[in-house]
């Protein structure tokens, strides 16, 4: 027992960081459960109380996944296209690059596929895939422009 307690104190810090982790791999694991419970108790209910047959609730769960997708692009990709017309693009030495906007900017180094996004005090890290084409191809033309300057 006595040699236990000397390793812990020898080596809090990898200890404190392993209960870290499996702190947040419960959290997220609590909260996939309460999310896919949530969606076979609605699941549940429409098949059993409203009489929809289990092929009608997975049909209406792809028709919300498309229409959300609908949205995005008519909402979301319109403004991006507008924003990024008129961005600002600087290339770092470092391979670093930054995009402004007039209400945006995106810090992230060439080729990885995660960047920064500041908005006025708050900042996420996002999948630059998910921000589409229009913002590879403002990229490139920006590092085009940069080269033959």
């Amino acid at each position: 027992m006595e040699q236990i307690l000397q390793l812990v104190k020898d080596y809090w810090p990898v200890v404190v960081c392993i209960i870290v982790v499996i702190l947040l791999a419960q959290w997220v694991v609590r909260s996939l459960i309460r999310i896919i419970s949530l969606a076979a108790i609605i699941g549940i209910v429409l098949v059993l109380f409203f009489q929809f047959s289990p092929d009608e609730v997975i049909q209406m769960g792809r028709q919300a996944v498309v229409a959300t997708q609908e949205v995005v692009d008519k909402t979301i990709t319109p403004v991006l296209n507008s924003e990024l017309k008129d961005a600002d693009v600087t290339f770092q030495p470092d391979g670093t690059y930054e995009v402004r906007t007039s209400s945006i900017r995106i810090v992230g180094k060439k080729g990885e596929t995660k960047a920064t996004v500041y908005y006025k005090d708050d900042k996420w890290e996002v999948d630059i895939g998910q921000l589409g084409q229009v913002f590879q191809d403002r990229l490139g033309k920006a590092e085009l422009q940069e080269k033959t300057s």
